[in-house]
């Protein structure tokens, strides 16, 4: 009678799961603007920058903004506005300026590929 030996046996199986994951970058573009101090009422001790998209809500983007210039990082192909206003030192805010003039950063048509070459 041929003995029979049970040897305990661990198999691990692994299951690899590969995720097609595609990655959509926004093309952005830095849009700078400035804009000239009041010429009434208190000094200016700080500036509040608003920003739109496509004609939107204003979100504040900056409220301790010293200088009078902003730079926005700006998505393509949507539209951008831009509005501050003057805080002096007392925390009192004055009006709101006039809003920039809406601007649409696009990529425009692709650009002229490279030249041709024969492969042998």
């Amino acid at each position: 009678m041929k003995h029979r030996k049970r040897i305990p046996v661990l198999v691990i199986l692994s299951a690899v799961v590969i995720l097609a994951v595609s990655v959509t970058a926004q093309a952005q573009e830095v849009l700078n603007y400035t804009w000239t101090a009041p010429t009434t009422g208190s000094p200016v001790d700080h500036y509040v920058v608003q920003h739109s998209e496509d004609g939107g809500a204003w979100v504040t983007v900056q409220d301790t903004q010293m200088t009078n210039s902003y730079a926005l990082t700006a998505v393509y192909d949507v539209e951008h506005r831009v509005r501050v206003a003057g805080v002096d030192a007392e925390g009192r805010q004055g009006p709101w300026s006039i809003a920039s003039e809406p601007y649409t950063p696009t990529l425009g048509a692709p650009g002229q590929p490279g030249q041709p070459i024969a492969v042998f």
